[in-house]
């Protein structure tokens, strides 16, 4: 995943579909708002949450999701399984295809899973360097005797 930071001319140009040649003058004349401000340039640095606005309309009002979810068990930790049932199939929300998960569990394991499309949060959150802390709670069918060890 690339960064989810850009310039707004970049923006404005291949994802609002505005000519290079009307981007300056619709920012001088203080038509685009950035998070309900106008504007300062075409440099101003807008990510994928930034609620982009030319004159009345809205061209970009994405909010970041974070969801925080039980995995049963039987459902696969991931956002396809061809085979199996996955935690995005357990969400009724229209947006659940773009969410992914912060982390996993096993098939047969239960407990909180965070999902979100907020993939900056959720590689802090998840990566090896960050040294996050996890907790786990295990709970055995049998205990582990000495001769099991």
């Amino acid at each position: 995943m690339g960064s989810n930071r850009k310039r707004l001319d970049r923006y404005l140009r291949q994802d609002g579909g505005i000519s290079s040649a009307d981007i300056r003058p619709l920012i001088a004349q203080g038509r685009v708002l950035v998070d309900g401000v106008p504007a300062t340039g075409i440099s101003h640095v807008i990510d994928n949450f930034s609620r982009i606005q030319l004159d009345q309309r809205i061209l970009q009002a994405r909010s970041a999701v974070y969801i925080m979810l039980h995995k049963p068990p039987g459902v696969v930790s991931a956002t396809e399984d061809p085979r199996h049932r996955t935690v995005i199939d357990l969400l009724q929300r229209q947006d659940r295809d773009q969410l992914h998960i912060a982390g996993r569990l096993d098939y047969s394991s239960t407990g909180l899973l965070l999902l979100t499309n907020d993939g900056a949060w959720s590689r802090r959150l998840s990566s090896p360097e960050n040294n996050i802390r996890k907790l786990y709670r295990v709970t055995l069918e049998k205990p582990v005797t000495e001769d099991y060890v």
